[in-house]
């Protein structure tokens, strides 16, 4: 709706390396790997399945991270899932593989996984967008682990096609906000206790943006870089890369709805 905006769900530092218990049967370690882009760090996800415990995002590849993750599995780890290939999620996942013998599914490390399939309790949610290969995991009872899809502390970069994209990522909000979701426990930051009203402002931020790149298009062809800097002005210089890509995303939403041209000398109004 107009002048929806989103409630953000921020926290104070967490204490990294240490389970934290988020309800029964489910547990999360933050790996020490703060920045723009990740937050406080990245929520390695613990689920108690059939007497052991399933990883879901390793993290980077941090000899620290991985020792505290096995500890808090207490020698129980029965599979690793990842929700998509970002190092900030499956950095460490080979060598924790190698560490519990244990067996990897998703991303680009894993074997393949397929939407509304059952593994360990979790069923696989598709969620193309931010990556193609995105996929989040419910863990029933209203509750949902949503990766990189939906964070409370930030919205989701949506990646340039071919490796994400802006028509898919909509449509996966859109399916989550018909879901009903009680809480979504993403990949970075606080849990998500509101979803509903989370979710509608985000597809209204993107809706907005998307008329806003429509509104600076015009007959004559403009750069890429051009068009970032007038979206996005007010990020900082660390954000950029980011703002290139949400950028790229756009207007190839554009250009799928028959709105713009996009060639070797930038865009352009269709």
């Amino acid at each position: 709706m107009p002048g929806q905006r989103r409630r953000l769900y921020q926290e104070a530092i967490p204490d990294y390396g240490v389970p934290l218990t988020e309800a029964a049967g489910l547990r999360r370690v933050v790996a020490r790997n703060p920045g723009p882009m990740t937050g406080h760090g990245t929520n390695s996800w613990l689920v108690e399945s059939e007497g052991g415990w399933v990883v879901v995002d390793p993290g980077p590849d941090d000899a620290t991270h991985r020792r505290a993750l096995l500890d808090a599995c207490d020698g129980r780890l029965r599979a690793i899932l990842l929700t998509h290939h970002h190092k900030d999620h499956d950095g460490g996942t080979v060598a924790l593989a190698a560490a519990a013998g244990a067996p990897v599914h998703g991303g680009h490390v894993g074997a393949p996984m397929t939407d509304g399939e059952t593994l360990y309790g979790l069923r696989v949610v598709a969620t193309p967008g931010h990556t193609m290969d995105h996929v989040c995991f419910d863990l029933g009872e209203g509750r949902l682990l949503s990766g990189d899809h939906v964070m409370g502390w930030s919205t989701s970069v949506v990646m340039a096609p071919p490796r994400g994209s802006m028509g898919a990522y909509l449509a996966s909000l859109e399916m989550l906000r018909r879901s009903a979701y009680r809480t979504l426990f993403s990949a970075h930051g606080a849990a998500i206790t509101e979803p509903d009203p989370f979710l509608d402002g985000l597809l209204h931020g993107r809706r907005r943006k998307i008329e806003q790149a429509a509104t600076a298009l015009t007959p004559d062809w403009q750069s890429a870089d051009m068009l970032c800097d007038r979206l996005y002005s007010a990020l900082p210089d660390a954000l950029r890369l980011a703002a290139m890509e949400m950028t790229l995303a756009t207007l190839a939403e554009l250009e799928a709805q028959g709105r713009a041209i996009g060639g070797d000398q930038g865009w352009k109004a269709a």
